[in-house]
């Protein structure tokens, strides 16, 4: 019979919780949000032909700021994901509190990283299309 692996303990930080896991989501929605509103109300004051570079600057503002605060979000967990690991090990063996921490970093930091990724789709029009219509 073989004997089964030893469980490996790993030191945990504490700082991943749900207000990690959807802060940046919620960055990207309010990011969502601002930018269309912003290009929707330019365009419906200065007329359906009207050029969108006011509202581009605004719209790269905008995006500048997302994008810093989920890079600062994604740092953190990743950052905690690191202390979180010992020898890269990402199984998910035993129901314990430790690796559902665990699990819950790795899922924060891969909704920060799509969020990212969110936030760069969002701003592709403001880059592509020059007028209103």
């Amino acid at each position: 019979m073989s004997k089964a692996a030893p469980h490996k303990r790993r030191r945990v930080e504490t700082g991943t919780d749900l207000c990690q896991v959807i802060a940046a989501p919620i960055v990207w929605s309010l990011h969502f949000l601002a930018c269309y509103v912003w290009a929707a109300i330019h365009c419906e004051k200065a007329g359906r032909m009207a050029d969108l570079d006011p509202a581009r600057t605004g719209i790269f503002v905008l995006t500048g700021i997302a994008l810093a605060l989920i890079g600062f979000n994604t740092l953190r967990l990743w950052r905690i994901r690191a202390r979180s690991l010992t020898d890269d090990d990402f199984d998910y063996d035993h129901d314990t509190p430790e690796e559902r921490h665990r699990f819950l970093g790795h899922v924060a930091l891969m909704l920060s990283v799509l969020s990212g990724v969110g936030v760069i789709y969002v701003a592709i029009p403001a880059v592509l299309v020059g007028t209103c219509r």
